[in-house]
């Protein structure tokens, strides 16, 4: 694949032209469709490093390319024979700049943060230093979409207003794929990217928890650090002096929603995308796991929507899936759901969910911090990170760590008393 910047006044644009071998449909579940992507850079934002541009088109494109990237600028040297040293499918071209110094990591200590306004990007704003500067990546609206930015934009207003760096730039790159969405997992990270050099960033942070970064509640455990996923990234970060750090990656979703119920800017945080500000839409997948942690940890903020009024036909399908996407979570948000004041069909949709979970451990480990995953902090604000998230939470003893490192749901995903549980609640859910 080709790619070609072009500047126009204060905005990006960066032109995707495929090539005979690209993979334009990768999965049954997306393809490419739009042929470009822009942002629009605040004002003062110019000279950004050809290799920062390289690693955001890299972001967007990853997953369409065939044989070959040609960047929209020549790199240096270090960032093509970084970036083709984790590369399989494809290689960076050899459209390089043998004069380009490459971007070292400035020695000032200033963390960039992907803002998403949700929990658990809150959650690591809260313990994240307060030189932080969090970036939302703001999507155009083009046609008719349930998505509404508005309780992002208030808290990136409101985290300005209480002496925050904090930034919304727009961007449109989701429209490269269909169905609308992040091409890659760290597509969201773009604007930060393009924005290093202008706020001489020595890292760049994601929201990512627990239960994406080390595989609980899914089928089994992975070490994160050392894996493919966390190598990949991470090489390329470093490859234009930044550190990917991930500073949720060891605090559940049950902890983000502790981290963000007691700090200072938990006001801000809303996971809801479709919703308004302190008005969540109460029909997604989110907003079905926040509301009934919010209401099994007894949290202020906690939703008083009942199950049955959560229970949308998108949370259905994902209550439905073997396994259930975050089943610790779901897990334990269901054990502990009061059930005072239920009435009749919350208590057999709730009775129904915890036999479909039996199996799974107490999981109260999931309301501390597992403390290996500081290594994917950077070392420059890593000790302040370290002081700072225990104040929210307490650190995982051992038992609990070997727990972390032993987790694996074939047993019980394979067990035929769990099977028999996920067809009667899909019977349940049947039920006119």
């Amino acid at each position: 694949m080709k790619t070609e910047v072009f500047y126009e006044e204060d905005r990006m644009r960066i032109a995707l032209i495929p090539e005979d071998d690209d993979n334009l449909v990768p999965s049954e579940k997306y393809r490419m469709f739009q042929r470009e992507f822009s942002v629009s850079l605040p004002e003062g934002v110019k000279d950004i490093h050809p290799d920062l541009v390289a690693l955001a088109t890299m972001l967007v494109v990853n997953p369409f390319v065939g044989n070959r990237l040609v960047p929209p600028l020549k790199v240096s040297s270090r960032f093509q024979i970084a970036a083709n040293s984790v590369l399989s499918r494809y290689k960076i071209s050899d459209y390089v700049d043998p004069l380009l110094s490459p971007r070292e990591q400035p020695s000032t200590s200033i963390p960039m943060l992907a803002f998403s306004g949700g929990v658990d990007s809150t959650a690591a704003l809260s313990v994240m230093p307060k030189n932080t500067v969090s970036v939302f990546m703001d999507r155009p609206l083009k046609g008719k979409s349930l998505y509404n930015p508005q309780a992002a934009h208030l808290a990136v207003e409101s985290l300005k207003e209480i002496g925050y760096v904090s930034e919304s730039v727009q961007c449109d790159l989701e429209y490269v794929r269909h169905p609308v969405g992040f091409p890659t997992d760290l597509s969201n990270g773009v604007p930060a990217l393009l924005l290093a050099d202008y706020f001489n960033a020595s890292s760049i942070a994601f929201g990512t928890v627990l239960e994406s970064a080390y595989g609980i509640g899914h089928e089994r455990y992975r070490d994160y650090p050392i894996g493919a996923h966390y190598t990949f990234y991470s090489t390329l970060f470093n490859a234009v002096g930044l550190h990917l750090s991930l500073p949720m990656a060891g605090v559940s979703e049950v902890g983000t929603a502790m981290i963000v119920e007691k700090s200072p800017i938990g006001f801000v945080a809303q996971s809801c995308i479709r919703g308004t500000m302190n008005n969540p839409c109460l029909k997604c997948w989110k907003c079905f796991r926040k509301a009934t942690l919010g209401r099994a940890l007894d949290l202020d903020s906690g939703s008083s929507a009942t199950i049955s009024s959560l229970l949308s036909r998108e949370v259905k399908s994902k209550l439905l899936a073997y396994p259930i996407s975050h089943e610790n979570v779901v897990a334990f948000s269901m054990r502990r759901y009061p059930r005072e004041e239920i009435d009749a069909d919350d208590s057999r949709i709730l009775d129904g969910l915890l036999e479909r979970v039996k199996g799974i451990s107490d999981l109260a480990f999931l309301t501390r911090w597992y403390k290996p995953s500081q290594i994917l902090v950077h070392s420059s604000w890593r000790e302040d990170f370290t002081h700072k998230i225990l104040e929210f939470l307490e650190v995982m003893p051992p038992k609990e760590t070997s727990e972390i490192e032993s987790w694996s749901m074939a047993s019980y995903l394979a067990d035929p008393s769990t099977v028999s549980a996920h067809d009667q609640l899909e019977e349940l859910f049947d039920e006119p």
